[in-house]
């Protein structure tokens, strides 16, 4: 738990940088969702989202193995790679920004400056970022590709399409499905908070059109757990039960209840 807290946390820090990217290229969306983020399994990356630069499309990414800031074009080149390791956030920032003002001709003071949302101040960013150890990364690696898989196999569940993305906010790897003019659904995996204290799975529901989901009605869980407060209402199965048989049983059980709000 311990070991998926830290990485988990440095990962979401370097995060924002690709959110500072998208937030001064990318076409900006009135739900923030130009500052999303994704998980590339494959690749073993972070990926941002496609920026249009003077006529080239232009993707910032996060390669996980190397802890560099890469900048990729519409070629799949990279033509920029920015080092982290043994460096402060500020540091490797200017160093980006002043590359892409020198070779791009681009304003990119907007790098520099915090994002519209806070996270947690974290104490390594003083330190400046250390080689991560590799069975740490592999385990944000394995529960993050758990995330990306579940939230395909919830949609095709629900017959939904889906877009899963990662909120560089709350850094939640999610997906959030309207069913029809009356319940809304968000689910995925989210970081340690004040909620729970391990990474976890969260399933909640929304009324749409003034729809009222009808909480009192939830039956026990096989696994999992209820949180119902007045600060968030849903289900929650934590990352010490999350496996494939859990998760399996937790997601029939929710979209079932979900299924009678409708």
């Amino acid at each position: 738990m311990k070991e998926y807290n830290e990485i988990d946390q440095q990962i979401h820090q370097l995060s924002q940088v690709i959110a500072k990217f998208n937030r001064t290229f990318v076409t900006q969306k009135v739900d923030d969702s130009h500052t999303n983020l994704s998980f590339d399994y494959i690749g073993r990356k972070v990926w941002g989202r496609w920026a249009t630069i003077k006529s080239e499309l232009l993707i910032p990414g996060l390669d996980l193995q190397t802890q560099q800031i890469m900048l990729v074009n519409k070629h799949y080149q990279t033509i920029a790679n920015f080092a982290t390791i043994g460096k402060t956030q500020p540091i490797f920032e200017k160093e980006m920004a002043g590359h892409l003002s020198k070779s791009l001709q681009l304003d990119a003071q907007e790098l520099l400056k915090p994002m519209h949302y806070e996270i947690p101040n974290y104490g390594f960013k003083k330190d400046g970022f250390q080689k991560w150890n590799a069975s740490k990364l592999d385990l944000w690696i394995h529960y993050r590709h758990l995330a990306n898989e579940t939230c395909a196999l919830l949609a095709t569940h629900l017959n939904k399409t889906a877009e899963i993305r990662i909120w560089p906010h709350h850094f939640d790897t999610g997906i959030y499905m309207e069913l029809n003019d009356k319940i809304a659904v968000g689910f995925g995996w989210a970081m340690a908070d004040d909620m729970i204290n391990e990474g976890y799975f969260y399933f909640s529901a929304y009324g749409l059109n003034d729809h009222k989901i009808n909480y009192d009605s939830v039956s026990k869980l096989t696994i999992g757990r209820w949180i119902i407060s007045s600060e968030w209402k849903g289900a929650v199965l934590g990352l010490a039960e999350a496996n494939h048989q859990n998760i399996f049983v937790f997601l029939g059980e929710i979209t079932q209840w979900v299924v009678s709000q409708t």
